[in-house]
């Protein structure tokens, strides 16, 4: 660490998890090397009606809050602060999910990952960090392989080591973006309005553009996985109930949202993901009936 202060701007949206936004923040102002950043937080409360807001803005009243009306979700939530804080030229922006717990060295390691590659290629790259589940401490987030060219919308999860790993895109729960990377890949894409495809969709753009993507050593942080329990995924609901559930925002992505997607990632063989897409949201009851539920 130099001694001029690195500027960081965080970007982080929620929705009434107040006990883990206030966790997560508690645990981001706590890191070992705050005395070397300057940090700046900027947080979308979208709509939270536990009072998620005011206890952030008694807690933590350097934070920015940007207020939402519930409808933003992820990729719009973080768009939206990701906006405000490209107003203002960081040297980084760090998304951050506020479900997602940070170890105390978890900056430190972003930061030494990014100056040690960028000493080795000349050129600035993303670093994001292994996350392992705070229940079963598997590992859960992350960065993400492409699986294969002929599979190039499956995203494989990276495993933790005790070295840092190229990464071709990744989860958004802890991603260390610089700021010549923003200034040529700008601010989550707009094709993505609700839960869906908004941080793969970045790292892919990046990785186009001639960025690198890669993971931190070891693990920096926890997170619960998302559950299935009432979900498409559950296999206690009926058909008729994972059917409804497909078009929430927690579902299948939208079609048109998930043809961008393909168009975008999946080369000459986007038209067969497309179609998929026709069969889910025309004919869910197809893609149910013959996809096995997560167990």
């Amino acid at each position: 660490m130099t001694s001029t202060n690195i500027s960081i701007a965080t970007i982080i949206t929620c929705h009434n998890r107040k006990e883990k936004t206030l966790t997560c923040l508690t645990n981001l102002m706590n890191q070992d090397v705050i005395g070397d950043i300057d940090l700046n937080v900027y947080l979308v409360d979208d709509g939270s009606t536990d009072g998620t807001g005011d206890a952030v803005k008694q807690n933590f009243p350097s934070v920015n809050i940007l207020k939402g009306d519930g409808t933003l979700y992820w990729n719009g939530g973080m768009r939206f602060a990701f906006y405000e804080a490209l107003k203002n030229e960081y040297d980084y922006y760090l998304w951050l999910n506020d479900d997602t717990f940070l170890h105390s060295d978890a900056i430190k390691l972003l930061l030494e990952t990014a100056n040690d590659i960028k000493r080795q290629k000349s050129r600035d790259v993303i670093v994001t960090g292994t996350i392992k589940d705070i229940d079963t401490g598997k590992v859960n987030y992350g960065g993400r392989n492409i699986k294969s060219k002929f599979q190039p919308l499956k995203f494989i999860q990276l495993e933790s080591s005790i070295k840092p790993q190229q990464c071709d895109t990744f989860n958004g729960n802890v991603v260390l973006i610089p700021r010549t990377v923003t200034k040529e890949i700008g601010n989550i894409s707009l094709e993505y309005s609700k839960q869906h495809g908004g941080d793969f969709d970045y790292g892919l753009r990046a990785k186009y553009a001639g960025f690198e993507s890669w993971v931190a050593p070891g693990i920096i942080g926890t997170c619960s996985s998302n559950s299935i329990d009432g979900s498409i995924f559950d296999k206690s609901l009926s058909l008729k109930e994972r059917k409804n559930k497909m078009n929430t925002p927690q579902g299948v992505p939208p079609a048109k949202e998930w043809m961008v997607f393909a168009k975008r990632h999946a080369g000459f063989l986007w038209p067969i993901y497309w179609i998929r897409t026709i069969v889910r949201v025309v004919f869910p009851w197809t893609y149910l009936l013959f996809r096995k539920p997560q167990q």
